[in-house]
């Protein structure tokens, strides 16, 4: 009898539950969005009782559309790098979490960045020493929030990605722990030896007691009832953060394959296989997966804003009312036009690695109109996503020339072939727009026979010299801002 995996993906700006069958397919989707919750600091939270509430919501939902068919293991995606504390003895949320897009630890880095620990992080970590990773994001909790500093003191304090929490919950507080590819993104775990750097720990105040344990990413991570929805328990068979799920779903199985999400953020992410490389040119190196106590490693670029310029355009420029308009007015723009976004909004991250950096529109004359501005915010994300690939192609030379495409912007045929031209790549736009559920599913061996299909190819219709051009052009545009 065929039967399914339930599989959860916390997201940055929303909660959605699959039902996979034993093919990779998926037979059902639900999701639920959450608030975004911007204070006038530009901090980034979100409400963890919130998300626990539409998680509950969502597998109900998700369990009336199983036809009948037995719900076999549920398996876990997140957004990395956001921080969440919670009561160990009640489960209850200590504050609201820290989103991966907030800089607020920035003065708990900055103060490390001319110490020789700062070195020491990079080599044990494979993260240059960021606002943007968990550990300054834990620290920072605990010199300023009371409740959590009591926690720490009474014992009694969770601190953890958004994993560790919902598998928490799952289990009804039974189980606290966390697997490499999230664990990694923490800048608390030394990637060499795979677990926690007592080092590290010290730096940033924070007692190993607090974080998860680290296991394999297709471990037995504990059994869940859902809530009570099912009858008997059923197991959690892996746990993958989002990024390095798509690469699983994406197939980028062997050393040299890549990929590109588009999410709220990108993340491109390049598979090394068992090599550990360094990276001093603004990448980072992290862990794709552990499974059966082997690791793959990968180098990774994130970009903090793609999807979300698109929401910025919708909601605070009010230019748009869907998304989906960007491609057909980037069409109509003016090809002449010179309008550029530096999209800086919480700073930049790699390859440009200035946090404090605010947001840019540079370029504009008097006939530079809302599809220009449009235009302007897509060619951004190309031109972060191909700065990257560049990097990547130097640290790693024996690299794949296809770039594998996931995540809510793969429709947008200008996008695409921007990325396709600018890059002087071939984009191959997966058949199914959301992997990273897909791909923790797969690494829980949910369909062994899955084989990835791809729905459409852009290749390069501009000429390396006009290609090589506009990239100059944006990076003096952000070589101005950083004078």
């Amino acid at each position: 009898m065929e039967t399914l995996t339930l599989s959860i993906d916390q997201s940055t700006q929303s909660t959605k539950v699959f039902l996979i069958n034993n093919q990779g397919s998926i037979k059902y989707k639900v999701s639920q969005g959450h608030k975004q919750i911007v204070n006038e600091k530009g901090w980034i939270s979100h409400n963890l009782n919130e998300i626990e509430g539409n998680l509950k919501t969502l597998i109900h939902s998700a369990l009336q559309h199983r036809e009948g068919y037995t719900i076999s293991a549920v398996t876990i995606t997140n957004q990395r790098e956001s921080a969440a504390a919670w009561r160990k003895s009640t489960g209850e949320p200590l504050d609201l979490s820290i989103v991966w897009q907030d800089n607020r630890a920035e003065t708990i880095t900055s103060q490390m960045l001319n110490q020789p620990i700062a070195k020491s992080i990079k080599d044990k970590t494979g993260l240059a020493l960021s606002p943007y990773f968990t550990a300054a994001k834990f620290a920072w909790f605990l010199q300023n929030d009371p409740a959590i500093k009591l926690a720490d003191e009474e014992h009694d304090l969770c601190l953890a990605t958004m994993d560790s929490w919902v598998l928490y919950k799952l289990t009804n507080g039974k189980v606290f722990k966390t697997e490499p590819s999230n664990a990694s993104r923490t800048q608390l775990m030394n990637i060499h030896d795979g677990d926690w750097d007592s080092t590290l720990l010290q730096q940033f105040g924070i007692d190993r007691a607090c974080l998860p344990t680290i296991v394999d990413s297709d471990a037995i991570f504990g059994g869940t009832d859902l809530f009570g929805e099912l009858s008997q328990p059923v197991p959690i068979t892996s746990i993958l953060g989002d990024s390095q799920a798509a690469l699983y779903a994406e197939q980028c199985l062997k050393a040299g394959e890549f990929k590109v999400t588009f999410g709220t953020g990108s993340s491109i992410v390049l598979n090394t296989g068992t090599d550990c490389i360094s990276s001093n040119v603004g990448l980072n190196t992290s862990i794709a997966w552990r499974k059966n106590g082997e690791t793959t490693y990968v180098l990774e670029g994130n970009i903090n804003y793609s999807g979300a310029i698109v929401t910025w355009l919708k909601n605070n420029l009010h230019l748009i009312t869907t998304p989906s308009e960007t491609d057909s007015m980037a069409q109509s723009a003016n090809p002449n036009d010179t309008t550029i976004l530096i999209p800086a909004f919480t700073g930049m991250a790699a390859p440009y690695n200035h946090p404090s950096l605010k947001a840019n529109l540079s370029g504009m004359t008097i006939l530079t109109g809302r599809n220009e501005i449009v235009c302007a915010a897509l060619n951004a994300v190309a031109f972060q996503i191909t700065d990257i690939i560049k990097l990547m192609q130097k640290s790693f030379t024996s690299m794949n020339k296809t770039i594998n495409v996931d995540g809510g912007m793969i429709s947008n045929k200008y996008l695409m072939q921007r990325l396709s031209n600018v890059a002087q790549l071939d984009v191959a736009v997966s058949s199914v727009q959301e992997l990273s559920a897909l791909g923790t599913a797969l690494n829980g061996d949910a369909a062994p026979s899955y084989s990835k299909e791809i729905s459409k190819r852009y290749l390069p219709q501009m000429s390396s010299v006009d290609a090589n051009k506009l990239l100059s052009h944006w990076a003096s545009q952000i070589e101005q801002l950083t004078k």
